[in-house]
Parts: C-alpha cells; sequence; structure tokens
C-alpha cells in the first residue's frame, strides 16, 4: 500500500497514521468509548495490547488518530476487504471520546481517510451506524455517504431494538 499520509494538524490535534507504540493508547480511547455503549457494537475491546499492536502492522488497512499532546481522542480504522473480489472496497469505523465530539474532528479524519481511499485504488468505502446514533448519520451523509440497506432491530441497546444502517461511499 502507498503511505502517503503525513501527519497534519486539525487546531490543537495532530492527525496522524497510528505506530505499534499507539496500541495502549488506542485501547484506552476504544474502551473509554465502547463504556457509553450506545455507539459501538462491542463492550470490551477485543486486542490485548500486543495484539493490538500486531494488527497495526497490516499494510493493507489504514489506522488513523487524533491525538491531543500525549492522548489518542480519536481512532478511525480504514479495513481493505481481503478476497481478490473485494480489494475495490473497505470497510470504516471511527470513534472519539467524548468531550471531543462536535468539533469538526470526525468529518476531517473521514476526508482524510478517503484521501488515503483514492491514493490506494479503493472505490467504495463501507460503513455501519446504529439508527439511533443520528448526528452520525447525518455527518456520513453531509460528506457524501449513502444508505445503502437496514438490518432492523439489529441490536438490542438497553432494551431498546434498533437497526443497523448500511452506508456507502463511492469513490468514483
Amino acid at each position: 500500500m502507498k503511505d502517503e499520509l503525513p501527519p497534519i494538524k486539525f487546531g490543537d490535534y495532530w492527525i496522524r497514521k497510528a505506530e505499534p507504540s499507539d496500541a495502549k493508547e488506542i485501547i484506552n480511547c476504544m474502551q473509554s468509548v465502547m463504556d457509553e455503549r450506545i455507539y459501538l457494537v462491542g463492550e470490551y475491546y477485543f486486542y490485548t495490547e500486543r495484539g493490538e499492536a500486531e494488527r497495526l502492522k497490516n499494510p493493507d488497512d489504514l489506522n488513523l488518530l487524533a491525538v491531543l499532546k500525549d492522548e489518542v481522542v480519536g481512532v478511525l480504522t480504514i479495513q481493505r476487504g481481503m478476497y481478490r473480489k473485494t480489494r475495490h472496497t473497505s470497510s470504516l469505523g471511527i470513534a472519539i471520546k467524548r468531550r471531543h465530539r462536535g468539533l469538526g474532528l470526525g468529518k476531517f479524519m473521514i476526508n482524510r481517510s478517503i484521501e488515503w481511499c483514492r491514493m490506494n485504488d479503493i472505490k467504495k468505502l463501507n460503513l455501519e451506524v446504529f439508527s439511533s446514533n443520528e448526528p452520525a448519520i447525518r455527518l456520513y451523509e453531509r460528506i457524501g455517504f449513502k444508505i445503502e440497506g437496514r438490518k432492523v432491530g439489529q441490536f438490542n441497546i438497553d432494551g431498546k431494538f434498533v437497526d443497523d444502517i448500511l452506508m456507502s461511499y463511492k469513490l468514483e
């Protein structure tokens, strides 16, 4: 994969590619968002620090961080399709700590990742979002993502069934 995304400033934040040495901070950021229980499917981060460090070495994926001082406050992952028939696609996941939301950080990181997708010949970027996460859905739509599907009642969040909204962004 091409490695053409140098670190860039966004206000007081640095947006940069993750390194294996960032594993612990990434886990802390992800767990902070998971603890809210309303944005991500998982409730506990799957990888150990060692496993996360290994995951970050995959040259087919992009792992972007938003860093304020020495704290990782946002994580964006682009995972490329692993089969020949899906290599033109990728999946986006993003998590930003609560007090850093609403500042344009997510939009900036997603647009940065779209640049990377273009450089790496990815034609379609996919994501999934809870139907209850209306601010995120509006953000994705403003960026240019379109709703492609819906899994009705896919998740039970604190006794309330919510849909899984499938969205995509075409880079062609």
